[in-house]
């Protein structure tokens, strides 16, 4: 009768050990399905090709001073511009060991989608975690389909869409020993280069 009893014990706790290893498989496969779908999943948005994929730069210099909100004349057109970019010289924020102004340039640059999701997350869980290496942050762009991510200690910023193969960058210069730029004019020009940021997502979206 002992035997019995011992027997079934047995096989009982053998039937809950199965239960319970389906049960935690079954876990685990909906979080990595859950995963895959965030993985896949791309934000919704305009169409940014006029931009993100074929970018022309057909900007004047009075549209560029008027957004920047500074005088055309201290604006002029740069020297040696690499095909689909636009770049200008700005007088006021500095200048070079040449005696040269700033230069600020915009155009694409070729990522992935994949290495494009990588970077927002990698920016958005710093930005969670309160970490701002060397001044480095994200933030929606005001057509809210689109993430700026700021670089200030290389003078640029970044426009992510996870929905193309290409990121767009604006530069605005270092702030180093190379240049009188003062902290106060840098940080000025990383605002008007926002606005220029969310200027052309506006522009171009479709």
């Amino acid at each position: 009768m002992k035997n019995t009893i011992s027997i079934l014990l047995f096989c009982l706790l053998i039937a809950c050990n199965e239960k319970t290893k389906k049960e935690n498989s079954s876990k685990i496969d909906n979080v990595q399905v859950s995963t895959e779908k965030v993985e896949t999943n791309s934000m919704e948005s305009g169409d940014y090709s006029t931009l993100l994929s074929n970018f022309n730069c057909d900007t004047k210099i009075s549209e560029v001073a008027d957004v920047l909100k500074v005088p055309e004349s201290d604006l002029s057109l740069s020297d040696n511009v690499r095909q689909n970019e636009c770049s200008f010289n700005l007088n006021g924020y500095g200048k070079n060991t040449l005696g040269n102004d700033s230069r600020v340039s915009w155009g694409t640059a070729p990522s992935s989608k994949k290495q494009i999701k990588k970077d927002i997350a990698g920016y958005l869980e710093r930005k969670e975690d309160g970490l701002k290496i060397m001044g480095m942050d994200i933030e929606l762009a005001e057509t809210g389909d689109c993430y700026l991510a700021y670089q200030p200690g290389h003078g640029r910023i970044i426009i992510y869409n996870e929905n193309y193969d290409q990121v767009f960058l604006l530069h605005y210069g270092f702030r180093s020993a190379n240049t009188d730029r003062t902290k106060e004019q840098h940080e000025e020009l990383r605002l008007k280069m926002t606005d220029l940021a969310n200027y052309l997502l506006k522009k171009h979206r479709k």
